[in-house]
């Protein structure tokens, strides 16, 4: 039996703006580590605000986790999901991004019949607006 992928999903304030420099300097970064550390995850940005998930070998994601709550960029992270899954969500990708432009996560809660009292169900649906905005730019 293979082991389970551990992830997790956060949100953090942010004072980064969408596109700008400071983000693409931030994507180049965790690319080359997610890549070193075999990581995988998609990040959303939207509002003053990252969706992340982040997926791998669980001592690798745990070092990757004091990184973000140590970098003064992340304010207020808050962890909507700690677990495991069976298969990674996002293999094809070191670091996804999309932003507000592309699709508003927080539109997309408004018109999709999803949960967002249950803290599980809430990330869970994030999940699922990250995977569709992951299907979306391979396209």
């Amino acid at each position: 039996m293979s082991e389970r992928v551990a992830n997790l999903l956060y949100r953090s304030e942010t004072s980064i703006l969408p596109g700008s420099a400071a983000a693409e300097h931030l994507l180049g970064r965790a690319r080359v580590r997610n890549s070193q550390l075999g990581l995988t995850g998609f990040l959303h940005h939207e509002e003053g605000f990252f969706f992340q998930w982040l997926e791998g070998p669980a001592a690798n994601l745990a070092a990757v986790q004091k990184i973000i709550e140590s970098d003064p960029r992340h304010e207020a992270v808050t962890y909507l999901h700690r677990g495991t899954e069976a298969v990674p969500q996002f293999p094809d990708w070191r670091m996804g991004y999309s932003q507000h432009e592309d699709d508003s996560l927080l539109e997309w809660l408004a018109r999709e019949p999803v949960a967002q009292i249950k803290r599980e169900a809430y990330a869970r649906s994030i999940l699922m607006f990250l995977k569709e905005r992951s299907r979306a730019q391979h396209a």
